[in-house]
């Protein structure tokens, strides 16, 4: 069966909800928002350079155009192409084009959650490890959590796009308000003392941010930077009883 079915179905009915805008192609995108992505240049698409292009070559194009890998665009364009998928034939750019919703504005309407399954499961084909790791809730009395994540996966990525409960329950108290560029601090965290040296102590960017999040401590580390790797397989973190979206704070215009 398709492994992206549960995710589809729903991306899949919000994105037919979509007005069908063929001219966003026409939009030069913005800079992507998200760390898993770079800007559109670093990629090339390397696919058919003479004669007309097909639907999914067309699509995987868009894709690359919204600053994704080659790799998981072909991963995203499979998924939708895939039988069981629902999507018509000769439709996959109109898909993709309404799954990225306003992409010019940073506005997704479903794009990067299927990237993000994509990419999890290219990850695991790959060989990536399982690393679990416990997850202590703020307050008196409250019982700890498992999660878990693929090696190379945030504490921010696997609250957003982790799967099983404890990827939903660290979802209820892990926000990441400003997408993971570190200009919040919503996603501080506390790594126990036995555990703070395999993760590492954090770089300076974000120990700036750290300073201003709510009550930070010598363990302290954001979500959004942390990384799983295998020598973090057994760790505990901590969840603080307060969160400073230092997000809020910055003048936009």
């Amino acid at each position: 069966g398709n492994p992206y079915r549960s995710h589809l179905a729903a991306m899949l009915a919000l994105a037919r909800k979509l007005p069908r805008a063929a001219s966003l192609l026409q939009v030069r995108p913005a800079a992507p928002r998200h760390l898993h992505r770079l800007p559109s240049h670093h990629y090339h698409w390397r696919g058919c350079s003479s004669g007309p292009k097909s639907d999914s070559e067309k699509a995987i194009a868009f894709v690359i155009e919204r600053g994704y890998s080659e790799e998981l665009a072909k991963g995203i364009v499979n998924a939708l192409a895939a039988p069981g998928a629902g999507v018509p034939t000769g439709m996959l750019l109109t898909m993709v084009t309404s799954m990225a919703g306003r992409w010019e504005v940073g506005e997704d309407a479903g794009l990067d959650a299927l990237a993000k399954s994509v990419e999890q499961e290219l990850q695991a084909a790959a060989g990536k490890r399982t690393i679990r790791f416990q997850v202590r809730p703020p307050g008196l009395g409250t019982e700890p959590f498992e999660c878990e994540g693929l090696e190379g996966m945030s504490i921010k990525d696997i609250a957003e796009h982790g799967k099983g409960s404890g990827a939903h329950m660290l979802a209820e108290y892990i926000e990441c308000a400003c997408s993971g560029v570190m200009a919040c601090s919503t996603c501080h965290i506390y790594v126990d003392s036995d555990w703070f040296a395999a993760a590492g102590e954090p770089e300076e960017a974000e120990e700036d941010m750290i300073e201003l999040a709510h009550n930070p401590r010598d363990n302290s580390r954001l979500g959004c930077q942390l990384r799983l790797k295998p020598q973090l397989d057994g760790m505990t973190i901590t969840i603080p009883d307060g969160a400073n979206n230092m997000f809020d704070h910055i003048p936009f215009e």
